[in-house]
């Protein structure tokens, strides 16, 4: 995650990762949205192709953005940067997450150097209202782990992975959040290693892993991050509902 910005957005703030497992703590957005972040991130040498943004907007809703470059380490480190400057304009503009993920395949596909491409996730929620617009690219997830205990995989419409083929539409669907539920994004760093004969992508290794896991953000990211190899790429972002809804505060306006 990147530093804190100014304006209509509000980023979460950076934490380094290295392969010996260091993690990075509960993370507070700094906003009134109550929204509550734990992020857990690993990469074989301190650099790799797993990232994510955390940014919440002026009307309250927080935007979500999970990504995996293919590859591992540094060698899938490189796009990173340029492609979170343009990821992060999208979202500053108000783009709803199918239109992100459109806007940064196209500039994949017109800036590609490798044959390197980007499965990706990104979500919209409002802290408020408690409802989420999802749009997937070639990603697996996101998932709920709901407050009275269950865990589900959403199974939004999955597009094709970013930077291969230009002017993809990616599908949006909408669920309800209900007080304390977290929604869980990973990479396949995470799920690979809990793939059997009957589940080859660890779906539903994940779901039973959240269902056991105790409540709350932290508990949930410690519970996924047992027996993560440090040899890959890996990433967990949990974000949980306030425990009750609350209305927008209206931002005062400068002058």
């Amino acid at each position: 995650m990147d530093e804190p910005g100014s304006g209509d957005t509000a980023v979460a703030p950076k934490k380094a990762t290295t392969a010996a497992r260091r993690a990075a703590p509960l993370i507070h957005l700094p906003t009134w949205s109550r929204l509550h972040v734990a992020a857990r991130q690993w990469a074989p040498a301190g650099n790799g192709g797993d990232f994510f943004e955390v940014i919440q907007q002026r009307d309250g809703r927080v935007t979500a953005f999970i990504a995996d470059v293919c590859g591992n380490g540094p060698s899938a480190a490189g796009p990173v940067s340029r492609l979170r400057w343009i990821l992060r304009q999208a979202i500053a503009r108000g783009e709803a997450p199918g239109s992100v993920l459109a806007i940064l395949n196209d500039w994949l596909v017109h800036e590609r150097t490798d044959d390197r491409f980007v499965t990706a996730v990104c979500v919209r929620m409002s802290p408020m209202t408690g409802e989420a617009q999802i749009a997937s690219a070639g990603h697996l997830g996101p998932f709920v782990k709901r407050a009275a205990g269950p865990a589900e995989d959403l199974f939004p419409p999955v597009g094709l992975a970013l930077g291969i083929l230009p002017a993809q539409r990616y599908s949006e669907t909408r669920v309800s959040l209900s007080p304390d539920d977290s929604l869980v994004l990973v990479t396949d760093g995470i799920t690979d290693r809990l793939a059997a004969s009957g589940d080859p992508l660890g779906e539903r290794g994940l779901v039973a892993q959240l269902s056991r896991a105790s409540h709350g953000s932290e508990n949930i990211c410690a519970a996924l991050a047992s027996d993560v190899r440090a040899t890959e790429d890996a990433t967990i972002l949990v974000m949980q509902m306030p425990r009750r809804h609350r209305r927008a505060t209206p931002v005062a306006r400068a002058g």
